[in-house]
């Protein structure tokens, strides 16, 4: 036998025995549909239940043991799909419960509300809570640093753009200015100036704010003007200028003044001309080869 045909049988037998199992199980099937199973009864045994209800009651204990809330109103929803209406009747349910619970506790005489000196122990430390509050005052200092750097952002475009139109505004005067300024050298050139309020030029000039070396609403007697602040406290500390040459110069009226002379001090042993010490000289290059 050759090696396909072995495979065909052993395929073949594969398939009978699939066939076989199939047909077992619809059997069975068909079977267990036409066995009657017995009915199954449903007894309520009052006797038992109440039995056991009164073994696990607790009526002989105090309400404020049980904590039990009967609603005086029972819960009667429309339409149960309804999940907005019945979770308003649950809603409603247990906010009675609540009221109704606090008055009877309150007519046992037990504490219900935390008293104002009530200390307890925090479930955190202080330091994890010191780290929480340091976290939550950096997250509110980056929202105001966030809004801050937008406002800065904001004056900032706001500001280029009033530096443009100013920028341009200038640059439209300037044009006005020069067209004008144009104009009359024309006139000027051709001799006819006409009407003189057509070229009122109002020039703004960019060197106003530099101070002028002289005061020009300061005036002597004279009409003269007179130097700023500064230039007089440097005249006072170093001089006014002026001529400088042959300030030393005799003169007739100061080679007349003899008040200062004097012949006892002239006569003086210690008023004399300092003695002219002699000046060692170098010798010359011809008498120094020779020394060597």
């Amino acid at each position: 036998m050759s090696d396909s045909e072995h495979e065909y049988s052993e395929n073949e037998n594969d398939a009978i025995y699939d066939d076989e199992e199939t047909a077992l199980e619809m059997a069975a099937l068909e079977s267990s549909a036409m066995i009657e199973r017995p009915a199954k009864e449903f007894i309520n045994h009052k006797a038992a239940l109440s039995a056991l209800l009164e073994e696990i009651s607790q009526k002989s204990f105090q309400w404020i043991h049980r904590c039990d809330i009967v609603s005086t109103q029972p819960v009667v929803v429309e339409k149960a799909d309804n999940d907005l209406d019945r979770e308003l009747k649950f809603y409603q349910q247990g906010l009675e419960a609540a009221m109704l619970g606090k008055q009877k506790v309150l007519k046992e005489g037990v504490p219900f509300e935390r008293p104002s000196d009530y200390f307890a122990e925090m479930v955190k430390s202080d330091s994890h809570m010191a780290r929480i509050r340091q976290k939550l005052l950096d997250q509110q200092k980056g929202i105001q640093n966030a809004e801050e750097a937008k406002k800065q952002r904001e004056l900032r475009k706001y500001g280029k753009k009033i530096q443009h139109e100013k920028l341009k505004e200038r640059e439209d005067q300037k044009k006005v200015a020069l067209d004008k300024i144009a104009t009359i050298k024309k006139r000027l050139r051709s001799g006819d100036l006409g009407d003189a309020d057509d070229f009122d030029i109002d020039v703004d000039s960019e060197d106003d704010d530099k101070k002028s070396k002289f005061n020009r609403g300061a005036k002597a007697k004279s009409g003269k003007p007179q130097p700023n602040k500064k230039r007089q406290n440097k005249n006072e500390k170093f001089g006014f200028g002026g001529k400088k040459r042959g300030m030393k110069n005799n003169t007739a009226d100061s080679a007349a003044d003899m008040s200062s002379f004097s012949v006892k001090r002239n006569k003086s042993k210690n008023f004399s001309a300092p003695s002219k010490k002699s000046k060692v000289q170098r010798p010359g290059k011809a008498k120094r080869q020779r020394t060597h």
